[in-house]
């Protein structure tokens, strides 16, 4: 293709290419002499829209094709090897038949886009998209024009849109890429208006140089005084000025980096996932920021709600503890109510609390940059744990334990105590009986106290059937060792196989007619006294009298306890 045909002509929809009368094979191929991004294909057919065709690209300068997508309105009969139907990759090369319609007769238009909207692209960057869209210089269209059950055999024309990106415009300063019937031209066109299709894909606005210029000059002749670059379109990686010299006093324009960058540059993934409105994306942003626009926060700060965006001072540094917070102390960046984000909020471990997440919440401990939930839970046992605040201490984890309660875990009472439970003070008192105990110790779990020989009970209050009990004020004279009168003293023996029945060394035995005489002078006090006799009877009759005298040192006196004592008292 040699002679353009633009769309921006004064009557556009007289001008076209077209086939010669009879061939039905036709291949129109396009040297652009420079490489382009390749994005769109747009054809409006003058005539019917071919039977078949395929759109083929080169990117070595015609040496190796590569086919791009094929139409059809029979797909299998005209290209049996290709798949049929929508793509379901950016890269799979299919059959279309939407596109090969025998209706409309005239204006029918073939699509093609390079990344399919349909397509959901989760990385833009990624090499394979890269790859997809990369710099074309020789793209090609093969066209069959039969008609197949049309009986049609004649001419057929139309006119191509070709959308992509031009790396540099040498001799010229680009002001709308002109992309319509032919080789996409650098041009600062007079008086012409791009098309709704071109009109967002201006390259460059040309500075400097007055309006009459701009209707009047032709391609080559412009001297602008200087370019100012739109990185927010395709083809604005590079603007020239001259003899492809870069352009002085260059200012970027179509970065809108907020004042935090004075550079961007253009990138199509981003141009196209824009929906082809912006492809600018800043570089080096300042004061904490990041973005296309710097317009976040970086990692580790957030956007202060008080402050304009283009304020230097805008993203603050998170204050979160790194050892309770989640990603090691990362805030919410900016506020998002949709989300339920706060603008420097922290987010804490699942057991860790504060604005700072720098302590464990109630009944945990031990904060932790190891712990992946931050803090461990208390360890303590609930009967014997206060019930009110925190159960353990926040640090080291021990237990706040019940008044008679004890123990890291506090599930141990305190001694002397048994019966761990839920009560107020968590446990119970022992009270083992002093005189029939061994001490006041018991079990913790049934309150069973250490009894001495011959007495039971949970507190050893009970004396073992066959034995009786002794008062604690109790003094024991043996009959041995007293003053015998007609009588004897008898040793024996304690038996081997159970406890003695008696104590001391044995017995004094008495005849009839005799006495035992006591000499007690041990009595702390005046008071009242029980006088027990223990004795065996050496004959099955019960001792018909015993008489029993108290002969005191000296007359009792009126004052004390034994004042009213009388001397018959004194003998039973």
């Amino acid at each position: 293709i040699e002679n353009v045909v633009t769309s921006f002509a004064p009557r556009p929809k007289k001008a076209w290419w077209q086939s010669e009368n009879g061939v039905e094979h036709v291949s129109i191929q396009l040297d652009l002499e420079a490489e382009f991004h390749f994005t769109h294909l747009i054809m409006t057919f003058k005539t019917f829209r071919p039977a078949a065709m395929l759109v083929e690209r080169s990117a070595d300068f015609g040496r190796t094709w590569k086919v791009y997508r094929y139409f059809a309105y029979d797909c299998a009969a005209s290209f049996p090897h290709v798949p049929h139907g929508p793509p379901r990759r950016i890269d799979d090369v299919v059959c279309e038949s939407r596109y090969s319609d025998i209706e409309p007769s005239t204006e029918g238009e073939v699509i093609y886009r390079v990344l399919d909207p349909a397509i959901p692209i989760r990385d833009p960057y990624s090499p394979a998209i890269q790859s997809e869209t990369q710099w074309v210089n020789h793209p090609r269209l093969n066209l069959d024009w039969e008609q197949e059950g049309r009986n049609l055999q004649g001419r057929a024309a139309g006119k191509l849109q070709f959308w992509g990106s031009h790396p540099t415009c040498k001799g010229t300063v680009p002001r709308v890429m002109f992309c319509t019937g032919g080789v996409p031209a650098c041009l600062c066109s007079g008086g012409a208006e791009p098309s709704p299709h071109t009109a967002r894909l201006c390259t460059a606005t040309c500075v400097g140089a007055e309006p009459s210029q701009l209707r009047t000059a032709q391609p080559g002749h412009m001297q602008p005084r200087a370019c100012e670059p739109n990185h927010a379109q395709p083809w604005a990686n590079t603007v020239n000025c001259g003899a492809a010299m870069p352009c002085p006093g260059a200012v970027l324009a179509g970065c809108d980096c907020n004042e935090h960058s004075r550079r961007c540059h253009f990138d199509m993934a981003v141009f196209l996932a824009t929906g082809n409105t912006s492809g600018a994306v800043c570089d080096g942003c300042q004061h904490n920021t990041m973005g296309r626009h710097c317009h976040l926060c970086k990692p580790f700060y957030y956007k202060d709600p008080t402050k304009d965006l283009r304020d230097p001072a805008v993203c603050r540094a998170c204050d979160c503890d790194p050892e309770g917070s989640l990603d090691g102390g990362l805030c919410d960046s900016a506020d998002d109510p949709a989300r339920g984000l706060i603008a420097g909020q922290c987010r804490c471990k699942e057991h860790v609390a504060g604005p700072r997440c720098d302590r464990c919440k109630l009944g945990f401990f031990g904060l932790s940059t190891d712990n992946p939930q931050g803090c461990r839970r208390c360890q303590c046992d609930p009967r014997g744990t206060v019930a009110v605040g925190s159960r353990c201490d926040p640090v080291s984890g021990e237990c706040f334990c019940k008044r008679l309660v004890t123990g890291r875990s506090c599930n141990q009472c305190l001694p002397e105590h048994w019966g761990l439970s839920h009560d107020l003070p968590g446990c119970r008192p022992c009270d083992c009986d002093v005189g029939g105990a061994r001490n006041n110790l018991c079990a913790m779990g049934t309150g069973q106290c250490q009894c001495r020989s011959h007495v039971i009970g949970q507190q050893c209050e009970q004396v073992e059937p066959g034995f009786y009990r002794i008062n604690l004020d109790h003094y024991t004279y043996e009959a041995e060792d007293a003053r015998l009168h007609q009588g004897s003293v008898v040793e024996r023996e304690p038996p081997p196989d159970r406890p003695a029945s008696w104590t001391g060394t044995g017995f004094a035995r008495m005849l009839e007619g005799g006495w035992v005489e006591f000499h007690v002078s041990d009595v702390p006090f005046s008071t009242e006294y029980d006088v027990v006799i223990r004795y065996e009877p050496q004959h099955p009759e019960a001792w018909q009298e015993v008489g029993l005298k108290v002969l005191r040192p000296s007359p009792v006196s009126a004052s004390s306890p034994c004042g009213n004592t009388i001397p018959a008292d004194d003998q039973l």
